[in-house]
C-alpha cells in the first residue's frame, strides 16, 4: 500500500464538544505559525513512525466510532497516499475526521467524500496575516473557499459535520479581528475557541514571551463570539 508515514498516534483527542477519538498525525505544512505546538512534524523533524496495524489494532480493540487525522497540515500528503489511507481507516468501519487549516482547498474536494468531521482553523481575518505566515499564494482566499465548501457539504450530507476553530494568539486575534471572523461564522456553526499556549515544540521560540489572555479577557472575547454564533465553546481553559 502507497501509505503516508504517521509520525504520531494520541489514543483519544476532542472531536466536536462531548466526543473524543484515537487521532493520528501525519508531517509536513503549507503554513509556518509562530504559536504552532507541532513544529516537528510541520518541518519534518519528527523521527518516529507509528505502523498502521498498531492503529488498526487499537481501534478494533476499542470499537473506536472515530479516527481523525492532524498533522502537520494532512492535505499536503501526496493526494493518492492521502485516499488509500483514507480507504483503508474507511475499511476498519470507523468515522473519520480531519484537522485542517483550509488552504489545500483542491485536495480538500477531492477527499470529502470520505470524511465525516472537518476542523477548520481560522486562524486570523487578514489577507496579509495568512500571507505572512504562508508557504503558498492565495491562502487566505482558498481557507474562505473551503470554509464555504464545508457548510455546502454538511447541507447536502447527513453523516457529515465541521467546527471552526480559532486560536487565541494574541498578535493575530483581538475582540476586533474577532468581530471580522464573526462575519463568516453561522449561528448553528460550532465554533471552538483556544486558548493560546506555551510549548517546548512551539514554531516560533519568541512566542514564549507573549502573554496567553487572561480568564477575564477571554470570557470578553467568548462573549463577542456569542453575537454571531449560538454554539461557541472554550478548549485548553
Amino acid at each position: 500500500m502507497n501509505l503516508p508515514i504517521i509520525r504520531g498516534f494520541n489514543h483519544t483527542s476532542e472531536i466536536g464538544r462531548d466526543v473524543f477519538s484515537p487521532s493520528i498525525f501525519l508531517e509536513g505544512c503549507n503554513l509556518r505559525c509562530p504559536f504552532c505546538m507541532n513544529s516537528r512534524l510541520v518541518t519534518g523533524k519528527a523521527n518516529s513512525q507509528i505502523d498502521i496495524a498498531e492503529v488498526k489494532d487499537f481501534v478494533s480493540q476499542n470499537k473506536s466510532e472515530w479516527l481523525m487525522i492532524g498533522g502537520g497540515e494532512p492535505t499536503c500528503i501526496p493526494l493518492d497516499s492521502l485516499i488509500e489511507l483514507l480507504k483503508e481507516i474507511k475499511s476498519w468501519g470507523c468515522k473519520v475526521g480531519i484537522s485542517t487549516n483550509g488552504v489545500n482547498h483542491d485536495v480538500l474536494i477531492n477527499i470529502i467524500n470520505y470524511l465525516n468531521y472537518v476542523a477548520l482553523d481560522f486562524k486570523s481575518p487578514s489577507p496579509d496575516c495568512y500571507d505572512e505566515i504562508s508557504m503558498v499564494p492565495n491562502s487566505y482566499r482558498n481557507m474562505l473557499m473551503s470554509r464555504s465548501f464545508l457548510e455546502l457539504t454538511k447541507k447536502f450530507s447527513k453523516d457529515f459535520d465541521y467546527e471552526i476553530r480559532t486560536t487565541l494568539y494574541p498578535p493575530f486575534i483581538n475582540q476586533e479581528s474577532l468581530r471580522e471572523i464573526g462575519k463568516f461564522i453561522n449561528r448553528k456553526d460550532k465554533w471552538f475557541l483556544q486558548q493560546f499556549r506555551h510549548n517546548k515544540n512551539m514554531m516560533d521560540e519568541n512566542c514564549k514571551n507573549i502573554q496567553p489572555y487572561s480568564d477575564e479577557q477571554i470570557n470578553k472575547l467568548l462573549s463577542i463570539a456569542k453575537e454571531y454564533c449560538d454554539n461557541v465553546f472554550l478548549r485548553y481553559v
